[in-house]
Formats: C-alpha cells, sequence, structure tokens
C-alpha cells in the first residue's frame, strides 16, 4: 500500500512522533524509507558543503532504529524553497507517502500558515500523511478511520485510498457534510445513494450526512467517532480547491485529535 515511504526533517521535536508512526505503518506495506532535509533561505545554517555533510550524518543517526528494522534507506539533503523540492522529490522518486510533522514546537496554526506543510499539500502528487505533535492522541491503535467526502471527481482518489485502508480499522465512517451538497449542486437523495455505494463496497461501513458548517461539523463527527486517522480528499477546481486546502484543511489540522491524511485528485 505504502511501499516507499518520504519523511520530511527538520530535526524538530516532531521526529520521535514520525519514527514511531513509521514503524506502525511498516504493516501497509512499508519498505523504502527516504529522509529528506530541505535547508531552507531562510535557514541560519548556510549550505555549504561542511554544513550539508553535517546534516547527512545527523540524518544517519536518526536511521539506525530504521536500519534495524530491515527498511531500506534512501538520504537526501538539497537547498532551495523545502514544499517545492519536496513535491519533485516525491514525484520523481516513486514515493507513496509523504509523512510531515510540526516544524519546531508551534501549535498546528503556527505550522500551517504558509508553512511547508500546507504549501506542500497545495503542489504533491503524492498523499500527504500530516502528523500533529501538540494536544493530540498518539497511540498505536488503529481503531477508527473517518472519510471526509463530498461525492467529487476529485475526492474519489481519497475514496480509493479509504477503501484500501478501511481493512485494518476496526470501525470505518464516512461523512458527508450536509451543508456541502447545495453549495455543489448535490442532493440529499444523492448523497444518501453515494454513500450507500460506499458501503456496498467496504464492510461494516457506517456513513452520516452531518448538519452544520461543514468544516467544525466533520471536525465533531470524528472527534465524536475517536478517529485514529481522517482522510480528506484535495479538490479538483480552484474554488473548492481553495475552500478545502485553504481553511477545511488548516481547521481540520487545528480541531482533529488525529492525523490526517490529504490525497490529491492527480493521485493515481
Amino acid at each position: 500500500m505504502f511501499p516507499h515511504v518520504m519523511i520530511a526533517m527538520d530535526f524538530s521535536p516532531a521526529w520521535p512522533l514520525l519514527e514511531q508512526r513509521l514503524i506502525r505503518l511498516r504493516s501497509k506495506g512499508v519498505k523504502r524509507v527516504s529522509l529528506v532535509h530541505i535547508i531552507s533561505p531562510k535557514s541560519a545554517a548556510p549550505s555549504t558543503e561542511q554544513n550539508i555533510e553535517q546534516l547527512y550524518a545527523q540524518l544517519l543517526a536518526h536511521a539506525q532504529p530504521l536500519n534495524d528494522l530491515g527498511l531500506d534507506i534512501t538520504y537526501h539533503v538539497d537547498a532551495g524553497k523545502p514544499s517545492e523540492l519536496l513535491a519533485d522529490y516525491a514525484e520523481h522518486h516513486d514515493v507513496d507517502l509523504i509523512l510531515i510533522g510540526c516544524q519546531g514546537q508551534g501549535r498546528w496554526q503556527e505550522m500551517l500558515l504558509g508553512s511547508t506543510a500546507l504549501n506542500l499539500a497545495h503542489l504533491t502528487r503524492v498523499p500527504l500523511w500530516l502528523e500533529p505533535v501538540t494536544n493530540v492522541k498518539h497511540g498505536s491503535s488503529y481503531t477508527t478511520v473517518v472519510l471526509a467526502t463530498d461525492m467529487s471527481a476529485a475526492a474519489s482518489k481519497a475514496e480509493r485510498l479509504f477503501h484500501s485502508l478501511a481493512l485494518h480499522f476496526q470501525h470505518r465512517v464516512a461523512i458527508i457534510a450536509e451543508s456541502l451538497l447545495e453549495t455543489d449542486g448535490y442532493g440529499f437523495e444523492e448523497a444518501q445513494l453515494h454513500l450507500t455505494a460506499l458501503a456496498a463496497r467496504i464492510p461494516k461501513l457506517d456513513t452520516v450526512i452531518v448538519a452544520g458548517e461543514f468544516k467544525q461539523a466533520i471536525i465533531n463527527e470524528a472527534n465524536a467517532w475517536h478517529a485514529d486517522l481522517i482522510i480528506v480528499g484535495q479538490q479538483g477546481h480552484s474554488r473548492l480547491r481553495e475552500r478545502l486546502l485553504g481553511s477545511t484543511a488548516k481547521a481540520l489540522l487545528e480541531g482533529a485529535a488525529c492525523p490526517v491524511i490529504l490525497v490529491p485528485s492527480q493521485h493515481t
């Protein structure tokens, strides 16, 4: 499912959480891991040859527990705009999942406003696993997975990933926010039919159409189910793309008590 995982490294307190998450993801078929560090133009440390050698040494030290697990580890250090270079590396090295955490010790809001993570969400063609660092649960449980969908063609990529992951979880929940239906030209019956079709493909799927403002409705429902993971699709055209990746993704990451996977519409 995720044979090749790329971890965006920043040597922050996020690393132990990303390492634990990767180890738990081994059951999802992880065989290769790329540890990638990008030296930002805003970085205090210059991209000199000596500094780059030191960064490679740090990556090697961080990766030792992963080497001991028999994973194939690749290391990469580059200089430039982090979001662009991370997206480019993932696309050109057959990466199946990007794993990224909070840069530094800030809250989700501080991470996402103009940050590498949100910029990367706009650029990547690879599913992006966003691992929160503070005020969330970090247990090893894979009990409940929640899909937030709007029935669009672009969201079908997220639905396919949800289908692939669902059997690894005891509880599976698909959510459609009622407030999106009229906006996107769908009726309540169409939403019910869409969820029924999902349930026909995924055993023991709970389906919910939630009322209220869509961002908060999704967060409240996911938290009510004690979600361990939320999957949401990047939308295909500019209005929905901005709506979801701008305010909704940020709201999900600030309000949800678990990791979130953003699935780009270009993902195949």
